[in-house]
């Protein structure tokens, strides 16, 4: 569908110049701020239907307003500060120069990340800037953007973002590293969060698959050999290339002790058949997400996972 096409494409576009700027400002490279007031002055024009200029050319005057619309009478500035002290000085400046007299609301533009200050306004008699209302970052102009029902409109803004920006070339990555990285992305969201409550730390494969699994201890063990084989490497390669830190898989980890457990329980303690919804449940997630997936893939990460303990974990025992 063109709609979900436009939306990755705005979506992919906006976020690589946002990482952009932050790589740029960390190493003290801030030319990259200053074009990207043209920038969005153009996308923003675009979005809200405004007919903003850049006020920095027109007016020095107009110290920490870097877009205008005098027909629309509204002012932007576009940061990559969200300290509470640039915000201040923003407003004072634009009260100081009198420019309230010109524009009836002034904006803030992050486009980088913004900060939720506390104070609800800032300000004085003369004007004020609602911090909730008055401040947004390239995450709500995302959401502003692809909620938009206009087609067309998104259309022209993708047309805009092709013809302003240089995107590096995506590489497909196959089907079985999608489904890898889908799975572990989707089980370590920071809503799951449950740090291995009531289960054991050390994994004790030994002990599972040929003890507590012994009647499946040939089935556990050749699907892990007949994985590893096909799918070992790709594993590692996701593990060590991407970007998912120890907090990420240590999180996706806990999530998968609890919903196995969940999961072993409703089929009486049967691992085969435990596996099998455990798979058919990753692939409706991946597919109702828009993930490639790949059966395979999906199944030697569950019984790596189950190798290591993490997927139907040894609950404690607890002390008589």
């Amino acid at each position: 569908m063109n709609r979900i096409d436009y939306q990755k494409k705005i979506i992919s576009a906006l976020t690589w110049l946002k990482s952009q700027v932050e790589i740029h400002n960390s190493l003290s490279l801030t030319d990259i701020n200053h074009a990207a007031e043209d920038f969005y002055c153009g996308l923003l024009n675009l979005v809200y239907g405004y007919s903003l200029k850049n006020i920095n050319i027109i007016d020095q005057n107009a110290a920490a307003i870097d877009l205008g619309d005098e027909q629309k009478k509204i002012a932007i500035q576009v940061t990559s500060t969200s300290a509470l002290a640039k915000t201040k000085y923003t407003v004072e400046k634009f009260i100081e120069k009198e420019l309230y007299k010109k524009f009836d609301r002034l904006l803030i533009l992050n486009i980088v990340k913004k900060t939720n200050h506390e104070a609800a306004t800032i300000g004085g008699a003369e004007y004020s800037l609602d911090t909730k209302a008055d401040i947004i970052d390239v995450d709500d102009l995302i959401k502003k953007i692809t909620s938009d029902p206009d087609l067309q409109k998104l259309k022209s803004i993708v047309d805009f973002l092709d013809a302003e920006l240089s995107l590096p070339t995506q590489k497909s990555l196959p089907n079985e590293v999608l489904t890898i990285l889908g799975i572990i992305e989707f089980i370590s969201d920071e809503g799951h969060e449950e740090a291995g409550n009531g289960y054991l730390e050390e994994p004790i494969p030994e002990d599972k698959i040929y003890r507590r699994f012994a009647d499946h201890a040939d089935f556990l063990v050749d699907m892990y050999n007949d994985g590893y084989i096909e799918y070992g490497a790709v594993l590692e390669a996701v593990k060590k290339e991407s970007d998912f830190g120890q907090v990420k898989l240590r999180r996706a980890a806990n999530y998968l002790k609890r919903y196995s457990d969940d999961v072993l329980t409703k089929f009486g303690g049967d691992p085969k058949d435990a596996l099998s919804q455990i798979i058919t449940d990753f692939s409706a997630l991946l597919g109702n997400n828009g993930y490639a997936f790949d059966e395979g893939a999906a199944e030697f990460y569950v019984i790596e996972q189950l190798v290591k303990c993490n997927i139907f974990p040894y609950k404690e025992v607890p002390l008589a």
